[in-house]
């Protein structure tokens, strides 16, 4: 099988064999604390195997604040796990991402949630310097770069919304409102130089009313690009002002569901592409939004929608998913079928495995 996306990219310090990129997403098998467990490492050594260029390992905690098996890298202690996660993936020729992750305060059981514009000056520092202490961690557990966490319903992305009413410095205007992502990737690069990769992820529609649309992230992207970002990944949704996690509007587009069309959120990564473009920058932007298959990625990427290509669930679903097509055994794939069943268990905090291949398993001969 010839294919674009099947050959090399090279872009900052990444060198990766294809243009495949497995998407982060809470697999909540990290320990109580937030410590790497040998099922964690199992997983995305299975997706290195399978053929992925790129594993994007999910949200990683910079901060201490209580969150059940939520991955961490707030503390030096975390390291030698992620270091021996990082050298079985690279054992098997894959490069590995983190994604950085900082969230407010907030109750589950009450649904109050702290307001970014109650933050002080020094909480924000505060924040800002998690990030990059975090990043300096990631270096040297072995990641090939990071990125931060600007999506979704999580602090960064919060500033960086029209929701942001802040109405000092971190608000009143888009630069105001991405001074934060800003500043943190000032501080990054002071530390770490400009030879490691950084990027993040950003919703390039919040799908709530009054929140961002593509009018806002194109500017946005600019001014990460601008600024020194290495990449940028399009997801979408994943606000919490229309409902508790992923159970509004917002949240179903975050994790699009069966009967949303295949390839829903290309316009997003299309969009800011060309926005990219008209500024004369070349970073790479990574899409996601039920890639069908491999032919379905190719066709994104030969029409300049999307530089790499993001696969979450269906991996999920079949660690195999990319080798299987490679060697036409398509019938053999367990498809993902976006039921969420994994999102379900993501809310109660289990291991979040799929569903339909548990069934398939099941059914196998002992």
């Amino acid at each position: 099988m010839t294919m674009k996306i099947l050959e090399p990219v090279k872009f900052r310090n990444l060198e990766l064999r294809n243009r495949l990129v497995w998407l982060p997403a809470v697999t909540c098998l990290a320990d109580e604390v937030g410590f790497v467990t040998d099922p964690l490492i199992e997983r995305h050594v299975a997706r290195a195997k399978g053929g992925f260029g790129l594993i994007d390992v999910e949200a990683c905690g910079v901060l201490d604040r209580k969150s059940p098996h939520l991955l961490r890298i707030c503390d030096d202690k975390f390291i030698p796990g992620l270091k021996e996660m990082t050298d079985a993936v690279h054992a098997e020729g894959c490069k590995m991402t983190v994604q950085l992750i900082h969230y407010v305060k907030q109750s589950v059981r009450t649904g109050w949630k702290q307001a970014i514009e109650d933050l002080t000056y020094e909480e924000i520092d505060e924040c800002k310097q998690q990030f990059i202490d975090s990043t300096v961690r990631a270096r040297k557990a072995g990641f090939d770069g990071v990125e931060l966490h600007v999506a979704h319903g999580y602090t960064l992305s919060s500033f960086i919304s029209l929701l942001n009413k802040r109405t000092d410095k971190y608000g009143r205007n888009t630069e105001g409102r991405c001074r934060i992502v800003t500043e943190i990737m000032e501080g990054i690069r002071k530390e770490v130089g400009n030879d490691y990769c950084v990027g993040c992820r950003i919703s390039g529609e919040e799908f709530v009313i009054g929140g961002n649309t593509l009018k806002q992230t194109t500017e946005i992207a600019k001014i990460f690009a601008r600024d020194g970002m290495d990449f940028i990944s399009v997801s979408a949704g994943g606000k919490t002002e229309d409902g508790a996690w992923y159970t509004g509007y917002s949240g179903s587009r975050c994790m699009a569901t069966a009967n949303l069309p295949y390839g829903c959120h290309v316009y997003l990564s299309a969009g800011i592409k060309e926005a990219l473009r008209e500024v004369g920058s070349d970073i790479p932007v990574i899409v996601s939004g039920k890639i069908k298959d491999l032919k379905h990625g190719e066709e994104v990427f030969e029409a300049g929608k999307a530089d790499l290509i993001g696969v979450c669930r269906p991996a999920l679903a079949d660690p195999d998913w990319i080798k299987k097509q490679l060697e036409g055994r398509e019938k053999e794939i367990i498809k993902c079928i976006y039921c969420n069943g994994c999102l379900e268990r993501d809310q109660r905090h289990e291991p979040v495995n799929c569903v339909i291949a548990e069934k398939v398993a099941q059914r196998k001969p002992a």
